[in-house]
């Protein structure tokens, strides 16, 4: 092994580390907010878990609001990070919430009362119950998306079971982040008039939404101008608004003789930007300390004044960690136990130079058809064959339980006999008539026992990478990740997961390395460019989809393609390209292609399978 590897593995494991203690620090505010998890059993044996972030400063003597927040589909509790820290160094306690179907709460059944799930009002309820330094009198909902559904369900629950004289209306605020507010009073059976909205409320939009704030004309830009938008600040007694709803404005008034407030913030972003934004941050502060005040025993903190950044970044440093760490670990065993030791091969010399025109024709042709077929097959395979053209994804079963999963699984899988069928097709028109069998400068051609050994070498790599990342959430409370790019520990379902998806993630990893290895590493070629042409092989056609669909929205409001499938390309656009990296470095090592695959398909399968909604499980 040589001592740069070592060096490598050390900055690696320093990276985890550094992240790991500055993530919890500025999570924690320098230990002015205690972090814990919680795990609640209701009534129905269910169990939800989420994390609970309580201000040193509050006690019984010194009661603090609480606000309750909820992600979007697809998501997990850390994707309310920003709004956690923010607010609970302000001395607001917080609670964020794995929904049910995500995270590691349980499953609710597959139907629409997800999108309206129980959990929310069931940790209001522990809430209550069991903490005597909330303020029962300041209870608010927040909820990103999918979030927002189930914030405006729990808001009317509450408000239904008061109606109703089953019990205390127990949430005095709600804001929407990215999800459309109620505009008309509620309809309860057995309440002879419509209840009014007597509660403060407040509202998150994108201007480029890509699902809701459609209006009257469709384009969420146009949303502040919408009779929607209009109908809903109105819904103040005091306030007429005739014209356009004015951004970022606070309006008081009254509903049923209380005072109230309505307030709709528009920010230059786009939906899953949402919980990713200081422009959004700053309007979940200010919608708080409007409502409810500043918590008794704290000074107001401007709402520009936000620190969860650097949580990110360190998050982020972690993240580089183990990308890092890979490699250096899979040589340590390589070079270090007998085992591995005959994975220890020499890299094959590369596919001849481009000698002449015909051949130099070939590639650059099945460089480019390669380059822009995976793109193409997006909508066709994730929507319209395994996504039945539904507008999300939702087609599950007990051993492939996770829609999301399910379209990206099929799609690389697709994708790889496709661009493998290219491959081989330019192989064959351009080979010499000598060449015979398979070249070694593809670096397929090995014994079944190396390939077993590349499989165990890459699940021991990627299994140690999890021990680290489960000693970071155990000692400090805090994982890797950045914005949509996450790896989160598991449950024993994700285990399920992972061997029923890693298959396809594989091949298309096999037949990236291939790709690389075997058809962009010719002779004459310099390294960086061997890999800034694979990179972008790799990633070009679907970063202009992405740029098609959102210059659509943003210069006229069109939605080209169907936008739940093009969000789920945004973590590829950075995946794939360090995978490949990473898969260039085992070859060089192991002079094959597997060891390196393996390794990538396993860690993005667990990454994938861990962050996303499941609605479906072998053990349910």
């Amino acid at each position: 092994m040589k001592k740069s590897t070592k060096i490598v593995l050390a900055v690696a494991l320093c990276l985890c580390l550094v992240s790991s203690v500055f993530a919890s620090l500025f999570q924690s505010s320098f230990g002015a907010v205690s972090v814990k998890d919680i795990n609640v059993v209701v009534a129905d044996g269910k169990s939800v878990n989420a994390q609970i972030y309580i201000p040193k400063k509050a006690s019984p003597d010194n009661k603090v609001p609480l606000v309750v927040v909820s992600h979007g589909s697809y998501n997990n509790l850390d994707h309310q990070d920003l709004n956690m820290i923010e607010l609970s160094r302000r001395g607001f306690a917080v609670i964020s919430i794995d929904e049910y179907n995500h995270g590691s709460s349980d499953m609710e059944v597959a139907d629409a009362s997800i999108f309206a799930s129980q959990a929310m009002r069931q940790i209001i309820d522990y809430a209550c119950a069991s903490y005597t330094f909330i303020d029962r009198d300041k209870v608010g909902v927040a909820g990103h998306s999918m979030g927002g559904i189930i914030s405006n369900a729990t808001v009317q629950y509450y408000f239904t079971q008061e109606a109703l004289g089953l019990g205390d209306n127990k949430v005095s605020a709600v804001l929407d982040m990215g999800y459309d507010p109620q505009i008309a009073p509620y309809e309860i059976e057995g309440v002879a008039q419509p209840v009014e909205l007597t509660i403060d409320w407040g509202v998150v939009a994108a201007k480029y939404d890509e699902w809701f704030f459609k209006g009257d004309t469709g384009n969420p830009a146009e949303y502040l101008t919408s009779s929607n938008a209009i109908s809903f600040v109105n819904q103040l007694d005091g306030v007429d608004v005739t014209g356009a709803v004015e951004n970022h404005k606070i309006y008081t008034g009254t509903i049923g003789g209380e005072e109230h407030i309505r307030v709709i913030n528009q920010n230059n972003e786009i939906h899953p930007l949402n919980h990713f934004s200081k422009a959004s941050c700053a309007n979940v502060i200010e919608f708080f300390y409007a409502s409810f005040g500043v918590p008794a025993g704290y000074e107001e903190i401007a709402s520009n004044d936000q620190i969860w950044q650097w949580k990110e970044f360190f998050n982020l440093v972690g993240l580089v960690g183990i990308f890092l760490f890979l490699f250096p670990f899979a040589a340590m065993l390589i070079h270090g136990t007998k085992f591995f030791g005959e994975l220890a091969q020499a890299e094959p010399a590369p596919a001849p130079a481009l000698a002449d025109g015909k051949k130099k024709g070939v590639y650059w042709l099945t460089y480019t058809i390669n380059l822009v077929l995976p793109a193409l097959l997006v909508v066709p395979v994730m929507l319209k064959w395994i996504g039945k053209g539904i507008s999300v994804p939702y087609t599950f079963s007990k051993w492939f339980g996770e829609p999301n999963t399910n379209e990206l699984a099929g799609w690389t899988l697709i994708v790889a006999i496709v661009l493998l069928a290219v491959f081989l097709v330019s192989y064959f028109i351009t080979k010499d008539k000598a060449q015979k069998g398979v070249p070694a400068c593809w670096g397929v051609k090995t014994s079944a026992r190396v390939i077993w050994k590349s499989l165990l070498l890459a699940l021991i790599t990627v299994g140690v990478a999890y021990v680290i990342l489960f000693f970071s959430d155990l000692v400090f409370n805090t994982d890797y990740r950045i914005w949509v790019i996450d790896m989160r520990v598991f449950n024993v379902q994700k285990l399920l997961y992972f061997v029923a998806y890693v298959p396809a993630f594989a091949v298309f990893y096999l037949v990236n390395s291939l790709l690389v290895n075997g058809g962009n590493r010719v002779e004459g070629r310099p390294e960086w460019l061997t890999l800034l042409l694979s990179c972008i092989g790799n990633i070009a056609g679907i970063a202009v989809l992405i740029f098609i669909q959102y210059q659509g929205i943003i210069s006229a409001g069109v939605f080209r393609f169907n936008s739940m499938r093009i969000v789920n390309l945004f973590p590829l656009v950075f995946l794939i390209p360090v995978g490949t990296i990473i898969s260039r470095r085992f070859f060089k090592e192991t002079g094959n292609i597997y060891a390196g695959s393996f390794t990538i398909a396993a860690l993005y399968t667990m990454m994938t399978v861990a962050n996303t909604m499941f609605l479906a499980s072998v053990l349910a």
